[in-house]
């Protein structure tokens, strides 16, 4: 709260005459003067005080008070105010009926007054309003609200408390209303005052679940310092048991933040098999679980050396998606990782829960990066297993560590080439299977050659590998050697040929646009072809004989030419608008926008057109399917992104994905999407399952206060519904609530939220 409404300016108003102001010699440096305006003023016969009556006003720059009366004492510095006394200090504003104030010690009262804060947006009235410090003050049979009007929405009302500026509202006796009618009443209460961080009990989530039963989650926030704070949570289900958990977070510098969460339940129930996972041989047997995640954004010694950390741990297989939702769910989890580090964690039903550590360096043409990467396989787990393995027999691998050096493209001395490359020394462990390290060296010399109509860039690599096998133990493996130091060197070849035509057509002459205010007229449109022709060409060599870690101990071969054709579609458009510097005139605005791009793209697989194998079953087919990937805004209200693939032998569309999305203000939004997969049984993708997933989304507003979205997401293929969710939205000028209904094939829930203003929600 800040009143600041006892300023040592004050004294000027020992001023005898109204109008006069003071100080009109002061040096820059000293403080505005008060102004003070009255239609009468006096002083007493000893001098000892000086009253102002009738329409005082005293000015201030944008700060003033206004009362009928005022009263100065100049040896106490005490000023007597009275009569629809009203106050702007720095944004916040007063009323009272009187008002008193010694100007020395900043301490003072309000009688039956009203102070209002513009930042935050709260009102505290009172009975007694008492300033009993720079930044304190007391009040009895007061009223906090944020609403505005004469009866507010939601108020609190409590019968004593007190304010720190900058801090909290600590209310004895406080009882929450709704339009004047008590709802709630508690013994204390604790409410932040600014816009800051503060310490204290947030709002809980309440609601009820088909699978947890009834909820209450409770959470405390605690600032630590200026960079630190920490979240702890209480999350009780009758279904389950009580949850506790906690969220640390720290910004100690610009270069560096992080966030780390974890959550602990004993759960009183168990089950036989699991009631998520795909396998139904996975069972989770285990009252202990928890899930501890987070990421880390940092430097080693100078902000050059960048550090990363991904966290990600979880007790079995079910518990992310049993806990999807609330202060301490998966969604909001991958959502605050998402928005602060722009990494994205597994998704909830992936049993591989990846764990990493990166410590990397760059020059100008140099990178150096060191990992270190833990993959957490939950069907070998102590607490969520497959019933007929043991974890002795994961086969999950483990990079402990990675160490990659890159070349970035760079000149090859005075020549006309180019150099790049990389190289990667990995160490690779796990319970069962090969285990071992692995140097990998590639450099690629380029020869990029530019003419007047296009680019041609030709590249030859070599792939240099030896592996240091410390034992072979995996009876799927098919390597038919015990050699521990096999070695593999594979050439590589690629070029690229690219070149660009354009032509601008004119719409509209900018002299012939209209002159009238807000007309929109199309001016211009590019149209921009982009040919592409690539080629990859990797020999064929046996691998067999070499130890398998990951993909890159299996280089494929490769003799395939990709061709495409890239069109663009870029507008110059105009709006007539009033200019300042044309005295009020309208002029021209010109803007851009990317109204289509559309790319066809295909490949040839020589290889493919040359296979003897298995013809008879799989005839040779070395086109690939055709791609028509198009992004367009038609409107600045519509935009499209669709990937088509056709087949050119089984002459129909394969495999679609279509977005569509349209709005208009903020009154109407509308979301199309479909995935499609055609059955296909072929050479190169064998088995490949037809599939039909599209969702359906929107949401209007049907008052400028109500509203109300919707989604529907079906697996058209197998007749599923995925998910539906209504949700019916209500907004105050203090306070919202939110209604949603969410019905998935896991899970039945309902939630119901009040948002008030500034303290926060209660609710779910």
């Amino acid at each position: 709260m800040k009143l600041r409404i006892l300023l040592p300016g004050l004294v000027c108003l020992f001023l005898y005459s109204a109008g006069l102001a003071l100080a009109d010699n002061a040096t820059d440096t000293e403080p505005q003067s008060w102004r003070l305006l009255a239609d009468r003023t006096a002083a007493s016969h000893d001098n000892k005080y000086i009253e102002a009556f009738g329409n005082v006003v005293l000015e201030r720059g944008a700060d003033y008070i206004r009362a009928e009366y005022a009263r100065y004492y100049q040896s106490t510095k005490w000023v007597f105010l009275r009569g629809n006394v009203e106050a702007k200090f720095q944004g916040d504003f007063l009323k009272a009926e009187e008002a008193e104030f010694d100007l020395e010690s900043n301490t003072g009262w309000l009688k039956n007054g009203q102070v209002f804060m513009e930042d935050p947006h709260m009102y505290f009235e009172g009975a007694v309003l008492k300033k009993t410090g720079p930044e304190t003050y007391e009040f009895r049979e007061a009223t906090v609200t944020v609403c505005d009007g004469d009866r507010p929405a939601w108020s609190i009302k409590t019968s004593r408390g007190d304010i720190t500026v900058d801090g909290y509202a600590h209310l004895w006796g406080p009882r929450f209303q709704i339009m004047d009618q008590p709802l709630l009443m508690a013994p204390y209460a604790v409410i932040p005052v600014k816009t800051k961080r503060q310490s204290g009990f947030l709002l809980p989530e309440i609601g009820t679940s088909d699978k947890l039963g009834i909820t209450y989650d409770q959470p405390y926030y605690q600032v630590i310092d200026e960079e630190q704070d920490v979240t702890l949570y209480s999350h009780l289900m009758t279904a389950k048991g009580l949850m506790l958990g906690g969220e640390y977070r720290l910004v100690p510098d610009i270069h560096t933040k992080g966030i780390f969460k974890f959550d602990y339940l004993f759960d009183q129930e168990t089950e036989g098999t699991s009631l998520y996972s795909d396998n139904s041989q996975m069972s989770r047997d285990n009252h202990n679980r928890w899930w501890a995640r987070g990421k880390f954004d940092g430097y080693l010694g100078e902000p050059d050396w960048n550090l990363k950390l991904d966290l990600d741990l979880v007790s079995d297989q079910d518990y992310l998606r049993e806990f999807s939702h609330g202060y301490s769910g998966f969604s909001k989890s991958r959502k605050d990782f998402l928005q602060y580090f722009g990494r994205d964690i597994e998704d909830n039903d992936n049993e591989l829960r990846v764990n990493r550590l990166l410590l990397s360096r760059n020059w100008a043409n140099v990178g150096v990066q060191g990992l270190v990467e833990y993959t957490q396989n939950l069907e070998y787990g102590s607490n969520s297993k497959l019933s007929n393995k043991d974890r002795d027999d994961d086969p999950t691998l483990q990079r402990l560590p990675e160490l990659n050096l890159n070349l970035y493209q760079t000149q090859l001395l005075s020549t006309p080439l180019t150099i790049e490359g990389s190289s990667q020394l990995a160490s690779f462990w796990r319970e069962y299977g090969t285990t071992g390290s692995r140097l990998d060296v590639h450099p690629i010399v380029g020869l990029p050659l530019h003419f007047e109509y296009g680019s041609v860039i030709p590249k030859g690599g070599l792939r240099g590998t030896t592996w240091f096998v410390e034992k072979y133990e995996n009876e799927d493996e098919d390597v038919d050697t015990d050699d521990s130091n096999p070695s593999r060197f594979l050439p590589d070849f690629t070029t690229s040929a690219y070149t660009e035509f354009s032509r601008v057509f004119t719409l509209t002459e900018e002299s012939d646009v209209p002159s009238d205010a807000g007309s929109f007229t199309w001016l211009k449109l590019r149209h921009a072809v982009q040919p592409r022709l690539e080629y990859t060409y990797i020999p064929f060599e046996s691998q067999d004989k070499y130890p398998y870690f990951d993909e890159d101990d299996r280089i494929r071969p490769t003799n395939e030419l990709t061709y495409s054709l890239t069109n663009l579609f870029t507008t110059k458009t105009g709006r007539m608008q009033p200019s300042p510097d044309m005295q009020g005139k309208s002029a021209l605005k010109v803007d851009y926008l990317d109204l289509a791009r559309l790319r066809l793209e295909q490949s040839y697989d020589i290889r493919e057109e040359t296979r003897s194998d298995d013809t008879d079953e799989y005839p040779n087919r070395p086109f690939s399917d055709v791609l028509a990937d198009l992004t367009t805004s038609l409107t600045p209200w519509l935009y499209l992104t669709n990937k088509t693939w056709y087949s050119p032998y089984e002459n129909h569309v394969t495999e679609h994905e279509h977005a569509l999305w349209a709005y208009y203000e903020d009154r109407v939004y509308a979301s199309f999407s479909l995935d499609f997969l055609e059955e296909i049984d072929e050479y190169l993708r064998q088995e490949q399952e037809r599939q039909r997933i599209a969702g359906f989304g929107g949401g209007f507003g049907i008052t400028r206060e109500w509203s109300a979205a919707f989604l529907y997401r079906v697996d058209w293929e197998s007749g599923t519904d995925l998910e539906k969710r209504l949700a019916l939205r209500y907004d105050h000028q203090c306070f919202s609530t939110e209604t949603v209904w969410t019905k998935t094939d896991e899970d039945t829930r309902f939630e119901f939220r009040v948002i008030l203003a500034q303290l926060g929600s209660v609710g779910r």
